[in-house]
Order: C-alpha cells, then structure tokens, then sequence
C-alpha cells in the first residue's frame, strides 16, 4: 500500500519563524585533517566559499576529485566548480529538488523531483540530456562512478534503473510500498533500495527481480552501497 507524503512546506508545524534560505558552503576536509595531526582540531575552520540559493537546499553532492559540486533547492538545479561561488550553471525545474547526484569525474548530473521527474544533465551545458516522468515524487536518486548508469526510486512504489544514453528505463520494479532511498555500485551492477515495507531490496541490473529482499525491524529511510556492491548498510 502506498503511504500519503507529507506535504512540503518552508514553515513546518512548530516552527515559530519561516525558514529562510540557507547558504551552500564547500569546506575542504584537509583543513580539518591537517589541525586534527597538529593537536589543533577545535581551531575555527573557514569555508572556501558560499553561495546563498533562493531557498533551502535539499541535497549536494561532490565528485571523486572535488572538481564539481551538484546542488539542489526547492525549485533548482545547480552545478558549481570548486574554485568560484558563482555556479557554472542552473536549471529551474519549478519544484521540489530532492536528491541529486554527481559522478566521479564530475561529466554527469542526475536529478530526482517532487514533480515525479528524473533528470540527467552534462555538465557542460544546463540542458538536460532527457527526463523521466514516473508516476509520483522522486525520493533519491543515484549514479555509478562513470555516470554510465542512474539508479532513481519514487513514493509510488518504484525502483529503476536507467542507461545515461536513453530515458527509456532499463529497471522498473514496483514493491509494493512507498520507497525512501536507492543506491549504486561503481560500476553499476548493483542497485540497493530501502522502503516504506521495512525492507532491503538487492538487484542486478540486468534483472528486474531482485536478488533478494530483507526485512529489518523499521521503516528504511537511507541505504549505502559499497563500490564494489558487496556490501550494504541501511538506517
């Protein structure tokens, strides 16, 4: 049975003030590694730089390198290179931008929104190489290491799996329930999935029927997948 979504809103129940936008930083991690070594890790830590979005920001994601940044609000698609706080480019989807992913290198943007699309971008232009439209909102979405292949799952029960080279899904297993969360193997030969059931699928991408399933004692709201798909963790 597919659960009823919360409707999203910018001033939730029991906030007192409106949520205003909030900056997106990129903090570089060897900063923090270089003052842990030198006994100085409470030492204050600057971001390199920030960027105020027009709303709040649902997801970001970085390349293997650190060289791109994919970041996504309530209505946005943004791509940023590490070096500026001026974005490279954006794109207006016109609602909610839930989860957006990025490849290793940086060449492939894949974007999931409320408006029950997924989106692939390159990175060099704004214009997306094509969407999806499932049948509800797009929760999570995912990309293996070459962004050869884009791994999205929706509210509506579905999980799917896409080549970058064609909309068309290579992937469509519905569950049953409501689906949270899905990830990727580097390679992308396995695809994991969490849902509203309390349940872990496992599939391979050239099957439609999952290797298996488990049933954890709660509803799984985030999953992770090693590189080389052997193993997997779920909260």
């Amino acid at each position: 049975m597919r659960h009823q979504q919360p409707e999203k809103t910018l001033n939730p129940p029991g906030t007192a003030t409106a949520m205003r936008p909030r900056p997106f930083l990129l903090l570089i991690a060897g900063i923090a590694l270089a003052l842990m070594a030198a006994g100085e890790a409470d030492a204050e830590k600057e971001p390199e730089w920030n960027y105020t979005t027009g709303s709040i920001v649902y997801s970001v994601s970085i390349s293997a390198d650190g060289e791109y940044i994919a970041v996504s609000d309530d209505g946005k698609v943004y791509l940023f290179g590490k070096d500026s706080s001026t974005p490279l480019w954006s794109y207006t989807t016109g609602t909610y931008v839930e989860s957006v992913a990025i490849s290793a290198d940086g060449e492939y943007i894949v974007a999931g929104t409320w408006g029950d699309k997924v989106y692939l971008f390159d990175r060099d232009s704004s214009t997306p190489l094509w969407n999806y439209i499932s049948g509800d909102n797009v929760q999570s979405v995912a990309i293996s290491a070459d962004g050869e292949y884009i791994a999205a799952c929706s509210w509506d029960s579905k999980v799917y799996l896409f080549d970058k080279d064609s909309s068309t899904p290579l992937l469509n297993y519905t569950t049953g329930e409501s689906m949270y969360s899905v990830a990727i193997s580097a390679d992308g030969e396995y695809i994991a999935a969490g849902s509203w059931d309390r349940k872990v699928y496992l599939f391979d991408k050239d099957s439609s029927t999952p290797l298996w399933n488990y049933t954890t004692g709660s509803i799984v709201y985030s999953v992770s997948l090693s590189a080389d798909g052997e193993y997997i963790a779920v909260s």
